[in-house]
């Protein structure tokens, strides 16, 4: 049973080690070994007695609650990270779009002005929108940047408060995972001293019986004294034979 729960703390601390899985496969597989935690514990084994099953069925209880909790809290911890993805993807759109729409009107300016086909024309208009389309560029490149390092920043904040989430999840479980190996050792010593006591109850009875046997015999043992005969009775033994 040490044997598991040192299998358990080990598959728990790589868990916590790699954070979280960084794709759909390894999301699997990370379920599937949460699911198989419990599934030794399930499997069947020959007790000695009815106190050793309670402990083991107490104890694979436990193990299996504490799998399920895993899996629940790690969804969990991932279903937050996705929706946090999922605002920031949006978020991040309307930035973009905001982009997408300032090009296009310096696609417009420009195109007016290249509609021009008068010399004149073509050069008041260019330099009459340079200013507008200036700003237009120079915007379109600030929010370019900012969307950019702002895309890296919600990244390593989403990978962090996975992590977190995921190690918190992991630790709490290798606390239960001894808290429950220690009650099933707790119970076993338990029924083994329930199981010697009547043995040694047994045991001490014949050594009892022969203690309380041992002062009958003495007395039933023990030589009677005769009476010692009284003055009066020996002086009247002494005249009748006189």
């Amino acid at each position: 049973m040490k044997l598991f729960t040192r299998i358990l703390l080990l598959a728990v601390t790589v868990l916590g080690a790699s954070a979280w899985p960084r794709s759909a496969d390894e999301t699997t597989l990370l379920r599937m070994v949460m699911t198989q935690l419990g599934v030794p514990l399930a499997q069947p084994r020959a007790l000695a007695s009815a106190g050793e099953a309670a402990c083991f069925n107490r104890y694979t209880n436990a193990t299996s609650k504490i799998g399920a909790d895993l899996a629940s809290k790690t969804t969990k911890c991932e279903d937050a990270a996705n929706r946090t993805v999922k605002e920031n993807i949006q978020h991040s759109n309307a930035t973009v779009n905001t982009i997408r729409s300032q090009q296009i009107e310096l696609q417009k300016n420009l195109q007016r002005c290249l509609n021009e086909t008068d010399s004149q024309r073509f050069i008041n208009c260019t330099v009459a929108t340079l200013d507008k389309n200036l700003e237009l560029l120079d915007s379109c490149n600030t929010l370019a940047y900012q969307t950019q390092s702002q895309f890296v920043s919600n990244a390593s904040v989403v990978e962090t408060q996975r992590s977190s989430c995921i190690r918190a999840a992991v630790g709490e479980s290798k606390v239960k995972s001894i808290e429950a190996a220690n009650d099933f050792d707790n119970c076993m010593i338990k029924v083994s001293h329930q199981r010697e006591l009547p043995a040694q109850l047994e045991e001490q009875q014949p050594e009892q019986k022969q203690l309380q046997q041992q002062p009958e015999q003495q007395v039933e043992q023990k030589p009677v004294q005769p009476f010692e005969q009284q003055p009066e009775q020996q002086f009247a033994q002494q005249s009748v034979a006189v």
